[in-house]
């Protein structure tokens, strides 16, 4: 945008100004990443975590290193047999409640063990009998669905028992040698399987439904039999819970024509398989294919989330896209929701166990058009060399989206001393003047304007003298 220039007989005194927006304020979503979120489902199933390394070594180790887990076994000297790779902080002979993990192959009594999966294994027999666990969140009526694989340690004919347990409730017994031999002692809750496995583990399978009142629970393996340091190993477990699944905010916003701050959501658990949530605009001001578009191009459309484990750090775009144009046309709102799928998912709060979940949201698109206007203006159309000329530039909002952080430049010519200026502003409408104006940011990098909202304007004056004349 330039000024309106007037004609001189002897000098033409005007020179083009210019006022740029090199920059808008980006827009930003309510939701978040990396909140505290609700345990669905068991972690670190394998036990591959804290990463040892090393084949055949074995650690007796902090469960503040074994993520997920955490154990009833008294406080005991760590130890590091076989140089395993230990986490920082590690120290050996430091006392602590200890989890048992091997590194496999590792060979017991002449017998090579292998893990059910991974690498990692657990030994529930570490120095005591003991019980590892999770908390999970549960909800009154969940199916609980659970596997896990357990083989004895010291005997191809006597079982290591353990039980399975939520809270202090069992609910199965259990029975293997360490040739997988063995099987379910006892179902106290739902039903219970079981069926051989590789390399003399046995794998097994059940489910309940859950009566209680819901919560955070603790879901944990206790040892019944064997030595004190030796028996039940542990490996590939899960509880497969309804996945929570709710909106990552109850509200959205995005710049027209950009993808930041789109529309997501937040989930935690397990899928076993893909699974299709179908999401509604449900209403708002913007225009479907004008303003935005949607996956299927009409006002319903399935957001499809990959099989998998999810702890709700990720957040899972719903695949809204701004549309952006060259028009003036304000602030638009999409009303978008979640339709229920109980028998697929819970509409639960992903951050707070037994909370609502976030069904609906607003997404807010905001226009990025604006309509600027600068005008250059002199005290007189013409002069001689020595007069002074009083300069004004008055630069007007005309329209559209606040222009905060607009830049006003006023290139220096040959013919005119501006050196000795001291700028003044006055504003109106809102807007607010540059902090502390100088001529040589005006002729060169430009003055930044803070505050330059829509109907706001800004009068810059300046003198200077004139030099020469063409």
């Amino acid at each position: 945008m330039t000024d309106h220039p007037c004609l001189s007989r002897r000098r033409t005194l005007l020179t083009a100004a210019t006022v740029a927006v090199l920059g808008l304020a980006s827009a930003g979503a309510s939701a978040q990443v990396g909140v505290a979120a609700v345990q669905r489902s068991f972690i670190n199933l394998s036990f591959e975590q804290p990463n040892l390394q090393t084949e055949g070594c074995r650690v007796y180790i902090d469960q503040q290193y074994v993520p997920g887990w955490t154990t009833t076994h008294g406080a005991f000297g760590q130890q590091n047999v076989g140089d395993c790779v230990t986490p920082p902080g590690f120290v050996a002979g430091q006392p602590a409640p200890i989890i048992e993990l091997w590194r496999t192959p590792r060979t017991n009594s002449g017998l090579t063990v292998i893990a059910r999966s991974g690498a990692q294994i657990a030994e529930l027999n570490a120095e005591q009998l003991s019980r590892i666990s999770q908390n999970v969140c549960l909800v009154p009526g969940d199916n609980v669905r659970w596997r896990f694989s357990h083989k004895g340690r010291a005997s191809p004919t006597t079982q290591d028992q353990m039980q399975f347990l939520l809270d202090t409730t069992p609910i199965v017994q259990v029975g293997t040698t360490n040739t997988g031999d063995g099987g379910v002692a006892t179902t106290f809750v739902g039903t219970a399987g079981s069926n051989a496995g590789p390399n003399g583990w046995r794998d097994y399978t059940g489910e309940f439904a859950y009566s209680g009142g819901g919560g955070v629970t603790n879901i944990g393996f206790e040892a019944l039999s064997g030595a004190a340091t030796t028996g039940n190993f542990l490996d590939d477990i899960q509880v497969l819970l309804k996945p929570f699944i709710e909106l990552a905010g109850t509200g959205f916003q995005t710049v027209e024509g950009q993808g930041v701050g789109a529309p997501s959501l937040r989930i935690v658990g397990t899928l076993d398989a893909d699974l299709a949530i179908l999401v509604t605009v449900t209403g708002g001001t913007a225009q479907i294919g004008d303003d935005y578009t949607t996956p299927s191009g009409t006002a319903a459309f399935d957001v499809v989330i990959p099989a998998g484990t999810y702890d709700g750090d990720v957040l899972v775009p719903l695949g809204l896209v701004s549309v952006g144009n060259a028009t003036i046309d304000g602030t638009r709102t999409v009303e978008i929701a979640l339709t229920p799928s109980p028998d697929d998912f819970l509409l639960s709060s992903t951050e707070s166990c037994g909370g609502s979940g976030i069904a609906a949201a607003t997404w807010t698109l905001l226009d990025d058009d604006l309509d600027l206007a600068i005008e250059k203006s002199a005290s007189v159309t013409d002069a001689s060399p020595g007069d002074t000329v009083t300069f004004n530039l008055r630069i007007s909002h005309l329209d559209g989206v606040a222009a905060d952080g607009a830049v006003v430049r006023d290139p220096a010519v040959v013919g005119l001393d501006c050196s000795a200026a001291v700028p003044t502003c006055s504003a109106t409408s809102g807007a607010v003047c540059p902090a502390s104006p100088t001529i040589g940011a005006l002729q060169g990098s430009g003055l930044v304007i803070p505050t330059l909202p829509a109907g706001g304007t800004l009068d810059i004056g300046f003198s200077c003298v004139v030099t020469a004349v063409p």
